[in-house]
This record gives C-alpha cells, sequence and structure tokens, in this order.
C-alpha cells in the first residue's frame, strides 16, 4: 500500500527521520529541528541506538519511523511552528485546531510553540465565534487572561447548557462562579433602567432641550422613564424595555440595539441625540459590566483528579477546597 506523504515542506528527499501521524500520513522531517524545539525529542535522539532494527521498527527508505498520538492536521501545524521563517505559520481555522496544537505543544515541551499558540485565543475571530470553546481551552491550560477575556465574550452569548461538551474540562464550582458573574453583570446592567442618573451625566445641554421639549406628538408620555423632570415618550420606553431584557440574556455593550422611532416628528428632530444616547448607552453597560471586575478571580486554576468518573478519553477536573472558600 502506498504511503500517505505530508505536504511539502514535509515531503523532503534530505529528511532524516519520519513522524507517522495517527491517521497514517508521514511527515519527513529533520531530527535537529525537532530536538531544538523539543526536549522530549531532544531526550530521545540522545538515547543509545541499537546496532539492529528489531522487527517491529517502521522504517521508510531506511529512515526511522516514529508513530505520534496526533492527527496529521495537528501535527502539520505544530511542525510549521517548528520551522524557520522561510515556512509560513499554520492557520488555524477553529478552536478545536489550537487546542490540538497546544496539547501537543504541552506533551513534547514545546514552550515556544505554546506561547505561539496561546496568543491565537486572543484573535477577535475565535473570541467572536466560539467564546464558550476559547474559555474551555484557557482553563484546561490555566490560561487565565485568555480566560477571562472569553468570559467576556461569553456575555454576548445567551447562556450556554450546562450538557455542552465544551464545559467539560470546567469544575462545577468554577461554573457556578461564571453563572454568578453573569447574573451579576445582568443586574448591573438592570438597574440602568432603575435610575438615568447616568444618562443625564453622559448627555449634552442639546439632549436636555430635546428630552424636555421633544415635539407635539400625539404618543403619550410613559411614567415609566423620568429624567430632567419629564417623563420619556412612550416610543422611548418600549425601546428601552426591549433592550433592557435583551440585555439579561447578554449583557454586553453590543446589545444595545438601534433606535426606531414611530413618531415622524420625533424621528425627524432626534436623529442625532439618538445616535448620541446609543452609544453613551453601549458604554454605560461597558462600564457597568466592568465594575463587576474579573469573572472568576485569580485563584481560579483547576487541579487534575484520576478519572474515576467513567468517562472514557477526558481528563477530569475538579477544584481543591481551599479554592471553594473564595
Amino acid at each position: 500500500m502506498m504511503q500517505r506523504v505530508a505536504e511539502a515542506p514535509f515531503d523532503t528527499s534530505k529528511a532524516d527521520i519520519i513522524l507517522r501521524s495517527s491517521d497514517d500520513v508521514y511527515f519527513r522531517v529533520y531530527r535537529c529541528l525537532l530536538a531544538f524545539a523539543s526536549p522530549f525529542f531532544d531526550a530521545m535522539f540522545d538515547l543509545p541506538r541499537p546496532h539492529t532494527r528489531s522487527a517491529d521498527q517502521e522504517t521508510l527508505d531506511h529512515l526511522e519511523v516514529i508513530p505520534v498520538t496526533e492527527g496529521s492536521r495537528t501535527l502539520d501545524m505544530l511542525l510549521r511552528f517548528c520551522y524557520p521563517a522561510t515556512v509560513d505559520d499554520p492557520v488555524p481555522t477553529a478552536a478545536a485546531d489550537i487546542e490540538g496544537v497546544l496539547e501537543a505543544a504541552v506533551k513534547y515541551g514545546m514552550e515556544e510553540v505554546e506561547q505561539r499558540a496561546r496568543g491565537i485565543l486572543l484573535d477577535p475571530r475565535f473570541l467572536e465565534k466560539d467564546p464558550l470553546r476559547i474559555f474551555s481551552i484557557a482553563y484546561r491550560f490555566r490560561y487565565e487572561s485568555e480566560a477571562k477575556a472569553a468570559a467576556i465574550y461569553l456575555l454576548r452569548q445567551p447562556t450556554p447548557p450546562l450538557s455542552t461538551s465544551a464545559l467539560r474540562y470546567i469544575c462545577h464550582w468554577d461554573l457556578h462562579k461564571l453563572a454568578v458573574y453573569r447574573s451579576r453583570c445582568a443586574q448591573a446592567v438592570q438597574e440602568l433602567g432603575n435610575s438615568l442618573t447616568w444618562l443625564q451625566r453622559k448627555q449634552s445641554y442639546g439632549f436636555y432641550k430635546w428630552w424636555t421639549n421633544c415635539c407635539m406628538c400625539t404618543q403619550r408620555a410613559d411614567v415609566r422613564y423620568l429624567m430632567y423632570g419629564t417623563y420619556a415618550r412612550e416610543w422611548w420606553a418600549e425601546y428601552m424595555d426591549e433592550t433592557l431584557a435583551t440585555l439579561q440574556e447578554t449583557p454586553c455593550s453590543l446589545a444595545a440595539l438601534e433606535m426606531v422611532v414611530d413618531c415622524t416628528s420625533c424621528r425627524r428632530r432626534s436623529q442625532a441625540y439618538m445616535a448620541d444616547f446609543t452609544r453613551s448607552f453601549a458604554e454605560a453597560v461597558h462600564e457597568a459590566v466592568a465594575g463587576w471586575g474579573q469573572p472568576i478571580g485569580s485563584a481560579w486554576y483547576p487541579v487534575l483528579i484520576p478519572n474515576d468518573a467513567g468517562t472514557q478519553g477526558h481528563e477530569v477536573y475538579d477544584c481543591l477546597p481551599s479554592e471553594r472558600s473564595g
């Protein structure tokens, strides 16, 4: 059967060793580069080699073949991180790619590769697309700043179900703290609707004149929102109610909805003021959320415990009792 050979540059005839991925793709590589990038391989290559090869030792083109547990996609990205600048860095397309590289980098002691892969966790593309998976990866590998950034991005999405596989590495206590953080952020945002003092501090004199002398429209004033001694128009109150309801599910500044004004007269006069208000509202939401500090504190690191829960193929993490007091 013909062997599947990896893409360039891992198909060179000048290689002096071959790595075989778990899906049987052969990577022709250089010992010196592997040894330089990985203490694991450096120590392996220093071991004395037998004068005669055993029957189960695979070779290809007279080169030793080392089987590894990583799939070809992960191994390709890992090796590209190890190779010189003449080889482009890999471009992960999913959070699972980053996790695979991090697993292998930690396994083989490739600290430089780990740091470069870790930096990708903060790429907005991944934080916006899959913040829960990024949070789970950061939690698993004890990357505190990345976990906190992902937790904040999580506020942009509805609360995930506890059954999702992305949460399998996170202990119940830290899931509770994450839920409490989200609840407190939602509560802080709700307070923006209970008192409009923040709005009075942020808006201009022009806004004050517009608010107190909106127009002679037929819409009645709404007694739920009072500022400058004047109640809001009904369309503005409905906007606030709708937005605050959305913010309960996703308590982040991006949830501040675009204003829709029903009244023709109000729409003509309010366009500039309401654009300023929406920006101010988003800023106030951001400040309210930031006021709750960090999602899970600084002493949140997981502890690996024996897998006695009957699961297969996954580590199980839990917290030390001393951590739970915080």
